[in-house]
């Protein structure tokens, strides 16, 4: 028996791949996605969210762009950058192909010109161009950078035909830096912190809450655990309520207390983490 039957759930709520079902609105992410969107929807050019590592960043990114991909006003696409090293003409072809370019053979004999043609064509069919760039921390060579100040310059009337909105690490504010012109140009910043304990409390109610269980599946010492050991870290929580799961419905205990929830971090390794960070402090 998995443990979505033993708890009464209809599907996982800790999973580690990004699902807008489970978008939990705190304060901070809800300001992050509205800032974000007004930027979207106004083609302000180029927004920004930054946040450490399992803040929630890629989840608000997916949110965006579902609300994107569902508004016909928008021609929208995600670009994930899954290593540095890569070309001017590697992020040409991504942005080609996201705004309906379907010759990228020929792209290269003249890419701004080309890729330009088909925004001003989106733009008088009453379309916005909007590209989110997701881990964009890995954007470290200034020529890519140079090229992504380059499209900021398109405007049509008055107004832009494209807007990016760059999702990373604090190295990605770091890289830009490069750039002056780029970072005059960026008209929205938001930044994601760690949740709160109040914030990890309501997190993990939420998602059980959607999951589609009733049940009391953590007491409040366990939570306080969870918070704890996660640092009030979005993945870093699911990861440990996945495996506390998997744990109780092993052992066919409800609800999960602190003793059960030390002994899931301990054969996580967090206990050894959590102990080697306070002494280091």
């Amino acid at each position: 028996m998995n443990y979505e039957e033993f708890f009464r759930m209809t599907i996982e709520p800790f999973s580690n791949i990004p699902d807008t079902r489970f978008f939990f609105e705190s304060q901070q992410h809800k300001m992050a996605l509205l800032r974000l969107m007004h930027a979207a929807d106004k083609m302000r050019g180029l927004g920004m969210l930054v946040g450490e590592v399992g803040t929630g960043k890629t989840t608000v990114a997916r949110r965006i762009l579902s609300y994107l991909a569902k508004n016909p006003s928008f021609q929208s696409g995600l670009v994930v950058l899954t290593h540095e090293n890569f070309t001017e003409e590697w992020l040409y072809s991504r942005i080609a192909s996201l705004i309906g370019l379907k010759d990228v053979e020929n792209l290269m004999k003249d890419p701004m010109n080309i890729i330009t043609r088909q925004l001003i064509k989106l733009d008088r069919e009453g379309k916005k161009t909007v590209i989110i760039i997701d881990e964009a921390n890995k954007l470290s060579d200034a020529r890519v950078i140079e090229q992504l100040r380059g499209f900021l310059n398109l405007e049509l009337n008055d107004r832009r035909i494209i807007t990016f909105i760059l999702i990373g690490v604090p190295e990605l504010e770091r890289h830009l830096v490069q750039n002056e012109s780029i970072v005059q140009r960026i008209s929205v910043r938001s930044y994601l912190k760690s949740l709160t304990r109040d914030e990890t409390a309501g997190y993990i109610k939420y998602r059980l809450t959607v999951a589609g269980t009733s049940m009391s599946v953590f007491t409040m010492d366990a939570v306080d655990l969870i918070y704890n050991y996660s640092g009030g870290r979005p993945r870093l929580i699911n990861s440990i309520c996945d495996n506390a799961l998997l744990e109780a419905a092993f052992l066919q205990k409800v609800p999960i207390d602190a003793q059960m929830m030390d002994d899931v971090c301990e054969s996580l390794g967090l206990k050894k983490q959590l102990t080697s960070f306070r002494r280091e402090l």
